[in-house]
């Protein structure tokens, strides 16, 4: 009989039938240990009665590959409207989900670079959404955009974009995913993304119908640090999409009797924080901030409110779950 020549730091690998280093084992290893974990992690919260939310449907229309924002209609709160992720058409999808009917309005004067949220809000009593084309991963752009138009009530048309708002952070380019309205003040807010701490902005909307395009610069409000933190054990099961986890990827404005809050939404679920009359936008985020029940996502990416104080919640991906959740802090 031979004698086993093999390194000692390597093993046999059985079926490929050649040597795999013990590093190389480790690491696959510890991708299966992930993989246990995700399953693991779903199966607990699925059965709890703690995650109870109300799935209104699957996404499972090809127009919605990569849902990246959401928006509750003003004419109809049954009706969502929702945008693609860059690499998709500059498109807005109207989704009915007591019909399970999606329809598709393609907006004609203006491109897809990076869209990441959508908004609807009243001006002077008339229905408006808000594109938000403001993702920059690599941190480059000179200036974002926001297209604002008038919500449409046709869908069987296309639309354009009578206003245009070329938007410049005073400190430099940011990667924002979440926006979101106060109609009673008109003004716009912009939370940042990839920083240790988000970033708050905000922008005065001007009055979309005296012309096509402004330029702005926003103004920078401060620093948001109740946001938590990704934890070393968060960094290690998810590897190098752990420090991600928290940062925000969708917000919006949440207007009702019981009166306003701000909806926001990350990676790993949904946060509330209420505003008052002694609490501006980045006090409420700061001070008031409180986690939301939410069920598992593999991706949270959008979030929108509608005036009954419900939230709905989706993640970007094919055949992603669309939830209805209450605005209400976890207990």
């Amino acid at each position: 009989m031979e004698a086993d020549l093999s390194p000692p730091h390597c093993v046999r690998a059985a079926e490929h039938r050649e040597y795999a280093p013990m590093h190389t084992l480790f690491r696959l290893g510890l991708r299966r240990l992930r993989r246990w974990a995700y399953v693991v992690l779903f199966t607990l919260l699925a059965i709890s009665p703690a995650f109870a939310a109300e799935q209104l449907a699957l996404l499972k229309s090809k127009r919605l590959p990569e849902a990246s924002g959401i928006a509750v209609s003003q004419y109809d709160e049954n009706r969502l409207w929702f945008i693609n992720d860059s690499g998709n058409s500059a498109e807005l999808i109207a989704y009915e989900f007591l019909d399970d009917n999606y329809e598709r309005l393609r907006v004609t004067n203006v491109k897809n670079r990076d869209w990441e949220d959508i908004e609807s809000f009243s001006l002077e009593g008339t229905p408006w959404l808000a594109i938000a084309d403001v993702g920059d991963n690599k941190g480059q752009r000179k200036h974002v955009y926001v297209y604002l138009l008038p919500e449409p009530r046709d869908l069987e048309q296309d639309v354009e974009v009578p206003a245009k708002l070329k938007i410049t952070y005073p400190d430099g380019a940011r990667d924002v995913e979440s926006l979101a309205i106060d109609s009673k003040t008109g003004s716009l807010y912009l939370l940042s993304k990839r920083d240790q701490f988000p970033q708050l902005y905000r922008v005065q909307i001007p009055n979309p119908l005296t012309a096509q395009k402004y330029e702005i610069v926003a103004e920078k409000l401060g620093v948001v640090t109740s946001i938590p933190q990704a934890t070393t054990q968060e960094a290690m099961l998810f590897g190098k999409y752990g420090k991600y986890l928290h940062q925000p990827t969708g917000m919006a404005m949440l207007s009702s009797a019981e009166g306003d809050a701000i909806a926001l939404m990350t990676y790993r679920g949904a946060y509330l924080a209420q505003l008052g009359e002694d609490r501006d936008w980045l006090g409420a985020l700061n001070d008031s901030l409180c986690p939301v029940q939410t069920p598992l996502l593999s991706q949270g990416e959008s979030i929108g409110a509608d005036s009954q104080r419900w939230l709905y919640v989706t993640s970007e991906g094919k055949k992603a779950p669309l939830y209805r959740l209450e605005a209400k802090c976890r207990e």
